[in-house]
C-alpha cells in the first residue's frame, strides 16, 4: 500500500504556490527545496517519514515561487520572501508552529523563516545548506559582484540547465540520468525520475525546458551566496538545529559544499547547531537515495518525543 499523496495550492502575497503532502498524520513537518528543484525532491524522505512513523507524521513540501507548480507566481523572490511564504503555508494548514526542513537553498530559507517568524518554528533540519559557504576572504560588496558568475561558480550545471532546451521529456530525463551525481554506485530511482519529470516544462516553441525561472534562481542564489546578512540567518536564530552534510558535492566531487574542517569549526561557533555527516552521499543523493533519504527521515523523526510503535 502506497503513501497517501495530494497536491494543493496555498494563497501567498501576489498569488498562490503549489504544495504536496505525503501522509495524513496531524504532526506535520514542512520542507523547502533546493535552488532549481521542486517539492518532489522531498518525495523519498517524505515516504519514509510516513512509513516509519506509522503515518503519525506527514510532510508538506512547497514549490517555491519561480519553480514547477509555482513557476508563474510573481516575485518578489529572495530568502525572506520564501520564508514568509512558509508562514503562509503554516496558516493554511492551521498550524501555530512546526518543524522545518530545508535542502540546499531551502536550508537558508528555513533559517530566515526562523528569524522572521521565531514563534512558529519548532526546530530546523538543514540538509547540506543553510550555513554560509566557506569563503576565501572577506565578504564582497554585493553591489560590485557579478551575481550570475558567483552562482555559476557554486551550482555550475544546475544554472546552465536553465538556458538549455530538449526535444521531448524523455530527452530531458536522459540528460538528468547522465548527471555525475546519479552514476553508479549512486542511485537513479523512481523518486528522482518523478522529480525530473515534474520539472519539465514546454516552452513557446514546443521544446522542453526546466520549469525553474532563471531570474528567481539568480535572486535567491545571490542572497544565499553573496548577501552576508541573509545567508547568515542561522547565526542569529536560537531554534534547535541539526545540520546534515554530505562528503561529496553537486557533481559527486570531493569535498562537498562543506569541507570537514569547515563543518567542525562552524559547529563549534553555533551552540544551537548539531552537525551530522551522512556518509556515502552527494548533494543530490542525500535526499533522493534510499540511504540518504532514510538518514534524513530518521533525523526528522528523532525530534518527536513520542511516536506510536509501528
Amino acid at each position: 500500500m502506497g503513501v497517501a499523496y495530494e497536491r494543493f495550492q496555498v494563497p501567498v502575497s501576489g498569488g498562490e504556490i503549489t504544495c504536496g503532502r505525503w501522509g495524513t498524520g496531524e504532526q506535520i513537518v514542512v520542507a523547502s527545496h533546493g535552488i532549481t528543484a521542486n517539492h518532489l525532491s522531498w518525495q523519498r524522505v517524505a515516504e519514509l517519514i510516513v512509513e516509519r512513523s506509522g503515518d503519525a507524521v506527514s510532510m508538506v513540501a512547497v514549490d517555491h515561487r519561480g519553480r514547477a507548480g509555482s513557476s508563474d507566481t510573481p516575485g518578489p523572490f529572495g530568502l525572506q520572501a520564501h520564508a514568509d511564504d512558509l508562514a503562509a503555508v503554516l496558516d493554511h494548514l492551521g498550524l501555530e508552529s512546526a518543524p522545518l526542513a530545508g535542502h540546499s537553498l531551502g536550508g537558508f530559507i528555513i533559517a530566515n523563516a526562523a528569524e522572521r517568524h521565531p514563534g512558529r518554528v519548532e526546530r530546523l533540519v538543514l540538509v547540506d545548506g543553510g550555513v554560509p559557504f566557506p569563503s576565501a576572504g572577506p565578504p564582497p560588496d554585493p553591489a560590485e559582484v557579478d551575481v550570475e558568475a558567483v552562482v555559476q561558480a557554486v551550482i555550475g550545471p544546475a544554472l546552465d540547465r536553465l538556458d538549455q532546451r530538449w526535444p521531448d521529456e524523455e530527452s530531458y530525463v536522459d540528460f538528468f540520468r547522465a548527471h555525475p551525481a546519479f552514476q553508479p554506485p549512486n542511485e537513479w530511482s523512481p523518486a528522482v525520475e518523478a522529480y525530473v519529470r515534474y520539472d519539465s516544462h514546454v516552452d513557446d516553441d514546443g521544446q522542453i525546458m526546466s520549469s525553474a525561472r532563471k531570474d528567481a534562481v539568480l535572486v535567491d542564489g545571490g542572497a544565499a551566496i553573496v548577501d552576508p546578512t541573509a545567508a547568515a540567518a542561522i547565526e542569529r536564530v536560537t531554534a534547535p538545529t541539526t545540520w546534515i552534510w554530505c562528503p561529496r558535492g553537486i557533481l559527486d566531487d570531493s569535498p562537498g559544499l562543506y569541507p570537514p574542517d569547515y563543518v567542525e569549526g562552524r559547529t563549534s561557533q553555533l551552540a544551537h547547531v548539531m552537525s551530522l555527516l551522512v556518509d556515502d552521499t552527494n548533494h543530490y543523493t542525500i535526499v533522493v537515495s534510499d540511504h540518504g533519504a532514510g538518514a534524513v527521515a530518521d533525523i526528522i523523526l528523532g525530534g518527536y518525543e513520542t511516536l506510536p510503535e509501528c
